[in-house]
């Protein structure tokens, strides 16, 4: 990539941050919410995050076959995406409408990206994603914004920790090791706190002793993994960082999500 192409990757991550905050409240307001497609919404908000992370971050080594796989990924969502049942997610059933315009864009704008990628042209994909992230990303929420239940300690806890893991995702990238060690500090902060007792009961209503244990297990597999994090980060070993990244993920959050996800869902219920 040229150095012009470079900068404005450099750039676009920088404005990207903007999205990385929206997509943090959509998913803080969504986790709780009631049924399925709950589950089915926020696990493709994920993977479109993912896919724009990886398009950028593809388009810095020139690898445009990762680029295309990314923008499928992106397209074939907004397909997935069509028929939403907005009634279990509580959102406003006569929006559906502006919910498939959005998904139109995302199609039209992925579609933008493979052009580019096949043409290898990096400023034309780079403008592609700012198009995704302009016309269907940032305004489909800003149609759909928070409800008072995304303002909850244990959401606020939940969105922070996804802020820093998209961020250090942006100092990869930006081969900015600064950033990556900063977010991974905040990351191992925030999960040493919630292996805490009174948080995890009050916060996550887990009462249970063995439920606590295993609970806390999971962010003290967390802290662990943000703290080699920044040590990788110290050493600019960019496959260390990765490696890391990964298990905090798979075996912090993901993990945690499917021993508690549902069960906590059940406790906010009973306890209204």
């Amino acid at each position: 990539m040229t150095g012009q192409g470079r900068a404005a990757a450099a750039v676009w991550l920088r404005s990207a941050t903007a999205l990385v905050a929206v997509v943090g409240i959509a998913l803080g307001g969504l986790a709780f919410a009631d049924g399925d497609s709950d589950f089915k919404l926020v696990a493709v908000m994920h993977e479109n995050l993912a896919a724009i992370n990886q398009i950028v971050e593809a388009v810095v080594r020139e690898d445009y076959a990762v680029v295309n796989k990314g923008a499928g990924i992106l397209r074939a969502n907004a397909v997935s995406m069509k028929g939403l049942d907005f009634e279990s997610l509580r959102l406003d059933g006569k929006k559906g409408g502006k919910f498939d315009r959005y998904l139109a864009a995302q199609s039209q704008s992925t579609g933008a990206i493979e052009s580019a990628a096949n043409l290898g042209d990096a400023d034309a994909v780079l403008q592609g994603v700012k198009l995704l992230i302009d016309e269907s990303c940032v305004a489909c929420h800003a149609e759909f914004r928070e409800t008072d239940e995304s303002r909850t300690p244990r959401v606020l806890f939940m969105r922070s920790l996804l802020s820093s893991v998209q961020s250090v995702n942006r100092g990869i990238a930006l081969d900015d090791y600064a950033l990556v060690a900063r977010e991974a500090r905040e990351i191992a902060a925030l999960a040493h706190i919630l292996t805490w007792s009174q948080v995890i009961e009050s916060m996550f209503m887990v009462k249970d002793p063995a439920d606590q244990a295993e609970f806390r297990g999971y962010f003290e597999t967390l802290s662990s993994q943000a703290i080699r994090v920044e040590h990788a980060a110290t050493e600019r070993n960019p496959r260390m960082v990765s490696t890391a990244t990964q298990r905090m993920l798979t075996e912090g959050c993901v993990r945690c999500h499917e021993g508690f996800r549902e069960d906590i869902k059940e406790r906010v219920k009973l306890k209204r």
